[in-house]
């Protein structure tokens, strides 16, 4: 960014062109001069990211990638020279670069790849409410009626379904949170925006925002029409090229203007706008010849005629530095009222300025937001792509929306606070390469005198063939005394001693050293020993080591959570940019027709057209298969009966916990199964204390029927024994009477026989007297 051309905007005035002024006038030297205030503010250290950022970003990046310049190691280590400023020394080494940082990165990318995410569009628009609210009445209402209204389906052969039916008030509002009454355009919109990300390359660009993130705390995503496919995409856009206006905001959502530095060819420049002037790319040309990575062309080459069609000049592929950019602009409307003869208002449109406020004309000002791009080729007068941006993008059908998503969190990032450590380990290896290449080998140190004049078997022996005797042998000749008698080695030294190579105590050193500051690093990162998994530790416990990397996913959570907004950001401006496009153009509404189905197209563009249906968009972490799975378990576990007989869930609660699972809603999976499995449970238990109540109740009434029936078998027996003894006395005195009878009888008969026999006795008294 230090072409000549930039200078001139970094130290004089190049304020913003007015806005209030005729639309009509709004042409390419109004937007270039946009262009050019930008330019300037940003040169300016005045803009979201100043330009004297520009060189630390791209050291950061080299130091996050382990490329950093190893001059900075020269300067402390080597001697410049005065002639030509080389670096000279005596250290022998090699500066290539000793770099712990991708690894760190890595295992950051590593864990945050883990975890997957999943859309969830919500519609929001009063049209989209209503309807909601409809659909949570009607359930109301087929909730209180259920029992009649299965016996009218049953009357006419209708077969109920397995459909959930919430049983409570709160069922039917938990139901409501789990997002049971989901629209068809909120299902629909859902997947037009996976489609969106997915042709987008979103993968690629979430790696890049993420390393940005970890580099230096800041990203930048765009959303764009593309022309040619017709379809909705996202791209990323580099932090450092960004310009944009300043915000205290992190996450800068009130930009008034925005845009990015590109490298375009003038080929293709040309083939955007076919009518510049082949004279303007020549200066162009001539202006980046041998800059900007072109080649060095000569005054010949660069002055071919350029052709248009066959894009034959030499210079045809050169690069050159565009400014892409949008900004707000307001265009106003003046619009006059006036009586008519019938007294009627009549409502017209004036010229732009023109206002008229009499006693029967009265005009009115209507501020309209607009949204204008250009491209500008920076330090020319070549303006390209201007007009009004395709498809403006409008909050609560006003406010217009810029389709740059960029963030900047103010603290240090991971390699931004790893910097200092990184350093001192690099110098440490360059101080330990020289350390082990200046070490001596291990040698022997030999007393010379000792090994001369020695003779054996008549020869004499010179000491370096005794030195090789002992080499081949490991056996050593020496001599003790010299030729009078006297110590030959003062001392007691031995001849011959070995001597210790390599660099002793300093290995120690320079261990303990990298072991410092990776540490260091670890502690400034927040990505510990046991995430890093670089010495892990055997009788390190299960829940330490899931304390230890739960420690290190706290210390990303800022990255986390930054990376969602941009996210969901760029998801929102693409929801309202893709509802635009299928309702405008066939090509689009043809082109996802693949995608969603027709249904799904038109559905969208219904939506579109009568609704304006407006989303709150947001991602939510997908769960994993183990967790999924262990749900789903419990959910069948949950049908059958426990101990005490009682089942948790019915076959429909299980089908919409399912759904949910595969949907990965799982906090609303867990949180309806508990809550059915306790409504159950509490229901079966009321149902047992009713039943034992019942079961009581029989008992009693049990017994009661026991004590009736004792008491009419006590009274029947008692009655017949009474009937019996009655009719035994009634027998007895029957008995007694005609016995009595009989007495009387016999008693009468006797009477009679006893008269007859006096009777007849008589007449013989007579006679005899």
């Amino acid at each position: 960014m230090s072409l000549p051309y930039y200078s001139e905007y970094s130290t004089g005035s190049f304020p913003f062109p007015e806005d209030n002024i005729n639309p009509k006038k709004k042409d390419a030297e109004w937007a270039r001069k946009w262009g050019q205030a930008m330019i300037s503010l940003w040169l300016k250290n005045q803009t979201a990211i100043p330009y004297n950022k520009v060189k630390e970003i791209q050291e950061l990046r080299d130091l996050a990638n382990g490329n950093q310049d190893i001059t900075r190691y020269q300067k402390i280590l080597l001697d410049e020279s005065e002639e030509d400023g080389s670096m000279e020394g005596f250290m022998n080494i090699s500066f290539d670069v000793f770099s712990v940082m991708p690894k760190f990165l890595r295992v950051v990318e590593g864990m945050m790849e883990q975890t997957e995410h999943q859309v969830v569009a919500t519609a929001i628009d009063p049209k989209s409410s209503q309807e909601k609210e409809e659909m949570k009445l009607r359930t109301a209402f087929n909730m209180k009626y259920h029992n009649i209204i299965s016996s009218i389906e049953k009357g006419l052969g209708i077969e109920s379904g397995s459909e959930f039916m919430p049983e409570t008030i709160d069922e039917l509002e938990l139901y409501a949170g789990l997002g049971g009454f989901k629209l068809s355009r909120e299902t629909e919109m859902e997947e037009g925006l996976d489609y969106t990300f997915y042709i987008s390359d979103w993968p690629e660009i979430r790696k890049k925002i993420r390393r940005d993130l970890m580099t230096f705390n800041a990203f930048c995503i765009r959303d764009y029409t593309d022309q040619y496919a017709g379809k909705v995409k996202l791209r990323y856009v580099d932090p450092a090229m960004f310009i944009g206006q300043f915000s205290s905001s992190y996450e800068h959502r009130k930009l008034e203007w925005g845009g990015e530095i590109i490298q375009e060819s003038i080929s293709n420049i040309v083939k955007q706008d076919p009518t510049i002037d082949p004279d303007k790319l020549q200066k162009l040309a001539r202006m980046n010849n041998g800059l900007n990575g072109n080649p060095q062309l000569t005054d010949t080459d660069l002055a071919t005629a350029f052709s248009q069609d066959t894009y034959k000049c030499g210079w045809s592929g050169f690069m050159v530095d565009v400014l892409d950019y949008v900004w707000k602009s307001i265009d106003s409307e003046y619009w006059t009222t006036r009586k008519t003869q019938y007294g009627e208002d009549l409502k017209y449109r004036e010229e732009w300025g023109v206002v008229k406020n009499t006693d029967k004309k009265k005009t009115e000002i209507y501020p309209i937001h607009m949204e204008y791009k250009a491209k500008w080729i920076i330090g020319t007068e070549i303006i390209y792509d201007f007009g009004y941006e395709q498809d403006i993008l409008r909050e609560n059908g006003k406010d217009v929306i810029l389709p740059y998503h960029f963030y900047k969190y103010p603290d240090k990032a991971i390699v931004q606070s790893a910097e200092p450590a990184l350093h001192q380990i690099e110098l440490a290896h360059l101080k330990l390469q020289n350390a082990l290449a200046m070490a001596a080998p291990a040698g022997v140190s030999i007393e010379y005198t000792s090994l001369q004049n020695m003779k054996l078997g008549g020869n004499k022996m010179e000491p370096l063939e005794i030195l090789r005797v002992r080499k081949q042998t490991g056996d050593l000749v020496y001599k003790a005394t010299t030729h009078k008698g006297q110590v030959n080695i003062p001392g007691g030294y031995r001849p011959v001693q070995e001597l210790q190579g390599g660099i002793g105590s300093q290995l120690d050193e320079f261990i303990k050293i990298f072991d410092l500051y990776i540490n260091f690093i670890r502690e400034l990162t927040g990505v510990n020993q046991i995430a890093d998994a670089s010495t892990p530790n055997p009788e390190q416990s299960v829940g330490g080591s899931k304390m230890a990397v739960a420690a290190t996913n706290n210390a990303l959570r800022p990255i986390y959570s930054a990376y969602l907004t941009g996210k969901e950001r760029a998801a929102k401006n693409a929801c309202l940019r893709m509802q635009l496009l299928i309702k405008h153009s066939k090509k689009a509404y043809e082109g996802y027709i693949p995608v969603l189905g027709r249904a799904g197209v038109e559905i969208m563009k219904v939506s579109a057209d009568v609704v304006d249906a407006n989303y709150y968009i947001k991602y939510e972490a997908k769960p994993t298969g183990e967790r999924t799975e262990t749900i789903r378990q419990a959910a069948i576990a949950a049908m059958s009966p426990d101990r005490d007989g009682v089942k948790g869930i019915e076959l429909p609660d299980f089908l919409l916990i399912d759904r949910l699972l595969d949907n990965g809603n799982l906090k609303y999976a867990e949180a309806f199964l508990n809550y059915r499995s306790r409504k159950n449970k509490e229901r079966q238990l009321q149902l047992q204390r009713e039943n034992m109540a019942l079961d009581k109740q029989r008992e009693l009434e049990a017994i009661e029927i026991k004590h009736r029936a004792e008491l009419e078998r006590t009274t029947f027996e008692t009655n017949e024994k009474i009937r019996f003894e009655r009719a035994k006395k009634e027998i007895e005195e029957e008995f007694e009477a005609k016995a009595f009878e009989r007495e009387k009888e016999k008693i009468a008969l006797q009477a009679t026989l006893s008269a007859i026999g006096k009777s007849a006795m008589a007449p013989s008294e007579s006679s005899a007297v």
